[in-house]
């Protein structure tokens, strides 16, 4: 009797199993329940482990139109993963035969492109402890002082396994900054000047020749790895709500206008994702009665807007795409709140993201 239990347990659950199983004709059979933090991509990973297949469930899950903007709370169809490879590779060995000019997407979106006014390979960053480096320039060619794109110049490195052809970003870290609110320590900036090319290894350094030069590079300048940046940034809203500050900028300038690169004080950690965009507020009360003396909170004044296109821990970066006036570090900055792009989006470039 025991024995004939077990077996009945077993054949519900296996039952069951094969219930849960996607089936070649039986189309959507699961769902997904959005969570904070979730896109197509990691979806795909975790159901799937293909995160390739992520146009596919986006084409199939037709009320989402923004495949990098999923609310929390949206249920997505998972359907069988036999069905989505099939329509990846039949996109992929179509747009290999196809010219790029006449391939047609049954979804595109569109995103703003900030290479004419910015360049992201130049930002750098602010970060609370200094980024550890990989090497340095100790010296140049001769007879040299400063170089620029195309000179040649020697690297000592203090990672192993430098190979020709890696990518370096040269850069500077400056002295401890100081947050302009609190005063206490926020961090250094860390100062891009370019990017070089390792071309040739010696015993006990390396040659390197300098790809693109954004400002004057020296002997002594660090080396930290090079990871390329898209200037095609899709807006997206923040789903947090951080209280942040303007904490410096680029070039440690204090005054800032349309298209300054800024950082602020805070970062992933907050729930801040590239794309998202702040607005630098001016809080504002009055008098309402002078008499007695009331006063009175006012709606904060818009003093610009922020496109985030960087995220660290604790720190982002952004470039203020529109301004109303110029404001100094030290500003508060907050979530811009919207359901459709903000109109100051509208005059910018666009560009589609791939």
């Amino acid at each position: 009797m025991k024995s004939r239990t077990v077996y009945l347990c077993l054949l519900v659950f296996l039952a069951f199993f094969l219930w849960l199983l996607p089936s070649a004709g039986a189309g959507p059979t699961l769902k997904h329940v959005v969570v904070k933090g979730d896109n197509l991509w990691s979806i795909c990973q975790r159901y799937y482990n293909d995160p390739w297949v992520w146009p596919e469930l986006w084409e199939m899950n037709q009320f989402i139109t923004n495949p990098h903007w999923i609310r929390p709370g949206e249920v997505i169809t998972l359907y069988e993963y036999g069905t989505l490879k099939a329509k990846a590779e039949k996109r992929i060995a179509a747009a290999k035969k196809t010219p790029v000019k006449e391939v047609k997407r049954v979804k595109e979106a569109w995103g703003v492109d900030i290479s004419r006014f910015t360049n992201t390979k130049a930002l750098g960053f602010l970060q609370r402890d200094k980024e550890e480096p990989w090497g340095a320039i100790f010296d140049l060619e001769a007879e040299k002082v400063l170089v620029g794109k195309e000179d040649t110049v020697y690297v000592k490195m203090s990672k192993e396994g430098i190979k020709s052809g890696d990518l370096f970003t040269i850069c500077n870290i400056s002295n401890p900054i100081n947050h302009p609110v609190t005063g206490e320590h926020c961090g250094y900036i860390h100062v891009f000047k370019g990017i070089l090319e390792i071309t040739n290894a010696q015993e006990g350094y390396h040659i390197a020749q300098i790809r693109e030069s954004f400002r004057s590079i020296r002997k002594g300048d660090l080396l930290i790895p090079y990871y390329p940046a898209s200037s095609c940034i899709l807006p997206l809203p923040c789903q947090g709500d951080p209280t942040a500050y303007v904490a410096a900028a680029k070039d440690n300038l204090n005054l800032h206008g349309q298209f300054s690169v800024i950082y602020i004080d805070a970062g992933r950690n907050s729930g801040i994702m590239t794309g998202n965009i702040f607005e630098a507020i001016q809080e504002r009360e009055s008098i309402s009665d002078e008499q007695k003396g009331e006063r009175v909170v006012l709606p904060p004044t818009v003093l610009g807007k922020i496109l985030i296109l960087q995220t660290k821990e604790r720190t982002a970066t952004g470039v203020v795409f529109w301004a109303s006036k110029e404001f100094v570090s030290g500003v508060k900055v907050r979530p811009s709140r919207w359901d459709e792009q903000p109109k100051e989006l509208r005059a910018l470039p666009t560009c589609r993201i791939e």
